[in-house]
């Protein structure tokens, strides 16, 4: 029999021999040597003293020698893979609406819309979130645009945008992107920064207006090309079913329009898209012969000229007289009395809403109201109301009430 002391140095001299093999597995010694240690619990020991077998499990779990062995043949496969990824290009280059490159970032988040137009074509296009800055004269330069616009009340807006471009100001943005005025010296300027620009670009043609939307969308990218998309098979639309109705006016019968931009005397040569714009509405520009896009006139020409009716746009921008007192002054001179315009009461203030219909994304609205306004009998059941407060769900995700839209169309500021 094994006395209880014999026993208990058996259980040393057991427990001794498998730390030993463990420390000797780790070391690379392997399993074997574990195995020859664990010969002491064939000696028959009792039963109750099995207790050092189950203790044993560590020598079966070796695994820090097999794991090691593992580790060192598996490294190199997983930590090599990501080295043969080719990194997405920082930038990529778009063309802008006249032909030139413009090298952009392939993602963009701190925007710039200090370009006038450019806050409306970015709502549209669903990134106003990504606006940081804009121009100072958004904060209050169109009413509408406080109401509907969701972000245009806390964006900081830049002082003299348009004039005088603070580059080290931009700077503390940290921006992205600036939707600019077509300005080459601060265009330059922001690039040499290492600011990305997409400066506004003509080719004079009132479809510029889809082109340049598709230009801000490719470099917005995320969803912004889908929404350009919708918006020029809106726009080809609206024009088409102008020119349905519209086509067969002879050239004799087509009314005659001065389109006036933010004074009577200052208008649009044949190079304008809104000389175009006239057409497409079925009208006939009395100054689509002068040379050059904006012109400037005199009172004597515009007697001349005698047209059926005159509309002011534009009028209230940098500090001009509002539309309204451009259209009073107008109508209560003198020298204008026999102008066919002032005699009928068609001399009107083109509506607004959230920037000038003459030169934003609003044009096929100008469009069709203009149409409307010319040929009321071939217009009669085009609800003209309807199509703005459609305009402006579906583009600027915000509903019009009645009363809303029936104001932009009077050409009155929010109540």
């Amino acid at each position: 029999m094994i006395t209880g002391k014999i026993a208990r140095k058996l259980y040393s001299i057991v427990a001794l021999a498998l730390a030993a093999a463990m420390v000797l597995s780790s070391c690379g010694g392997g399993a074997a040597t574990a195995t020859t240690a664990a010969a002491p619990e064939t000696t028959g020991a009792p039963a109750t003293t099995a207790a050092p077998d189950t203790t044993a499990a560590p020598a079966t779990t070796a695994a820090p020698g097999t794991t090691a062995a593992q580790e060192t043949t598996a490294a190199p496969d997983t930590t090599a893979a990501p080295e043969t990824t080719s990194a997405a290009p920082a930038t990529k280059v778009i063309q802008n609406v006249d032909g030139s490159d413009i090298e952009v970032p392939t993602k963009v988040e701190r925007v710039a819309a200090i370009f006038g137009p450019s806050y409306e074509k970015v709502v549209l296009l669903g990134a106003e979130d990504k606006i940081v800055c804009d121009g100072d004269f958004h904060i209050d330069g169109w009413p509408w645009s406080n109401v509907i616009y969701k972000r245009i009340n806390e964006v900081p807006g830049i002082p003299n945008a348009h004039s005088n471009l603070n580059i080290e100001e931009m700077l503390d943005y940290k921006l992205d992107l600036v939707f600019n005025f077509p300005n080459p010296g601060t265009t330059e300027a922001l690039r040499n920064a290492g600011i990305a620009v997409v400066p506004m670009a003509s080719t004079g043609k009132v479809a510029d207006i889809k082109a340049t939307l598709a230009v801000y969308a490719e470099a917005l990218g995320d969803d912004a090309p889908a929404r350009a998309a919708d918006y020029a098979e809106y726009y080809d639309d609206i024009v088409a079913k102008i020119a349905a109705r519209t086509a067969d006016i002879p050239e004799g019968e087509k009314k005659t329009v001065y389109a006036a931009n933010q004074y009577i005397l200052k208008g649009y040569g044949k190079g304008a898209g809104l000389t175009e714009l006239v057409d497409m509405a079925g009208g006939l520009s009395v100054s689509r012969g002068e040379e050059g896009s904006s012109i400037e006139t005199t009172t004597e020409q515009l007697i001349v000229w005698d047209p059926d009716y005159v509309f002011v746009d534009h009028a209230g921008s940098s500090g001009n007289d509002s539309a309204e007192v451009v259209i009073d002054g107008f109508v209560n001179d003198p020298n204008y009395k026999g102008i066919s315009a002032v005699k009928g009461g068609n001399v009107l203030a083109v509506p607004t809403g959230v920037f000038f219909w003459d030169s934003g994304v609003q044009m096929p609205l100008y469009a069709l109201w203009m149409a409307k306004t010319l040929y009321p009998d071939r217009f009669e059941d085009w609800d003209m109301e309807a199509e703005l407060k459609a305009f402006y769900t579906r583009f600027f995700d915000y509903d019009l009430t009645d009363e809303e839209a029936q104001l932009i169309l009077a050409h009155q500021d929010p109540k």
